[in-house]
């Protein structure tokens, strides 16, 4: 592997320390962890290396790797998050938080302008943890390079995939004509909340790996009902009048 790839990478991540399942790409692996979502799609991770997509020391050792073949690494704290820092575990009075009768051990809450964790509750006084929540953790990457990706049509539909996960590959369509991308998305992503910086997030992927594209334009299709589903309002209408 080379610095510029875009790969495709299934992997679990747990903790040594408490053999815990952080996170999977690989359905079975989830269930088995009793951390399985219903309705995530779980597929294999989209990693532009050299880009600092992912862990630093992890990347180094995808770069490594070859495809196919399944490793397992383990990278210590120093490598990792960092070893926890008693410092960055701070006290307030419960008053300073806007809603202090919602607050409970595990709550994420913002506080000078950094984001902790709430340790412990006690005579009105909350503890926040501030050191990132895998310090101090030995992590293990069970993982393989599944492909390379060297299509750009392929690349480009995968790094629309990466920023509207709801859009599988196939729905996607690309069309390149020089140093121009044309791009159409599936129609229930015309009204998506936050779909115009979603679009320029996208941009920005394309034309930074890409680099002999220069402009992306996305089209928007409408699409009209057909007679039969345009008439089916005022049918449903007759019937609950009878």
């Amino acid at each position: 592997m080379e610095p510029g790839s875009l790969i495709l990478v299934d992997y679990t991540l747990t903790v040594k320390e408490t053999g815990s399942v952080i996170e999977t790409t690989v359905e079975e692996e989830a269930k088995k962890a009793s951390i399985y979502r219903e309705g995530e799609k779980y597929s294999p991770r989209l990693i532009y290396l050299g880009s600092k997509w992912v862990l630093e020391s992890w990347e180094e050792e995808l770069l490594k790797s070859e495809i196919g073949v399944e490793r397992v690494v383990e990278i210590p704290p120093e490598k990792a998050y960092g070893f926890r820092d008693p410092n960055k575990v701070k006290t307030y009075a419960a008053r300073r938080f806007s809603r202090p009768q919602e607050l409970a051990p595990g709550a994420l809450v913002e506080m000078d302008n950094k984001i902790g964790v709430v340790r412990n509750l006690s005579g009105g006084r909350v503890q926040v943890d501030f050191n990132p929540p895998l310090a101090g953790r030995t992590l293990v990457y069970r993982f393989k390079i599944v492909r390379m990706l060297e299509d750009d049509a392929e690349k480009i539909k995968h790094l629309v995939n990466r920023r509207l996960p709801e859009v599988s590959v196939d729905e996607a369509s690309v069309e390149i004509n020089g140093d121009t991308v044309s791009i159409r998305l599936p129609e229930k992503t015309l009204f998506s909340e936050g779909i115009q910086q979603v679009k320029k997030a996208v941009f920005e992927d394309v034309t930074s790996i890409l680099k002999n594209i220069k402009k992306v334009c996305f089209i928007d299709v409408f699409t009209a009902p057909s007679e039969e589903q345009a008439s089916k309002p005022a049918q449903e209408a007759e019937t609950i009048q009878k």
